[in-house]
């Protein structure tokens, strides 16, 4: 699948679902003009507002990421999606206690 731009993947979801640039920006309770600027490139939105629009959208986003040849990446990011903050929290600890291992075995 070809990457695409922010603006271009929110446009197209619009568009899939019939939905105008007002109606999603009700349901994300913000201002019609802060959507036109995603549309238009001129801002993109935080993360967690796009994972939103994505859910509203019905958008797979993880179809958009890393596209790499690398499939066992391919595999952790889709799983790493899924996981809530807490889980999120204690991977990234577990993966810098995981890095500081490797240093001090390659230092030593």
């Amino acid at each position: 699948m070809e990457k695409l731009e922010i603006k271009t993947i929110i446009k197209n979801g619009l568009k899939k679902n019939h939905m105008t640039q007002a109606q999603l920006a009700s349901s994300l309770n913000i201002e019609r003009a802060t959507v036109n600027r995603w549309c238009v490139g001129k801002a993109i939105p935080e993360a967690d507002t796009f994972l939103n629009v994505c859910k509203i959208l019905n958008i797979r986003i993880d179809n958009y990421l890393f596209e790499g040849d690398d499939a066992l990446e391919n595999q952790l990011v889709r799983l790493f999606i899924h996981l809530n903050e807490t889980q999120k929290e204690a991977l990234h600890e577990m993966l810098h206690h995981m890095m500081e291992m490797l240093e001090n075995e390659v230092a030593g």
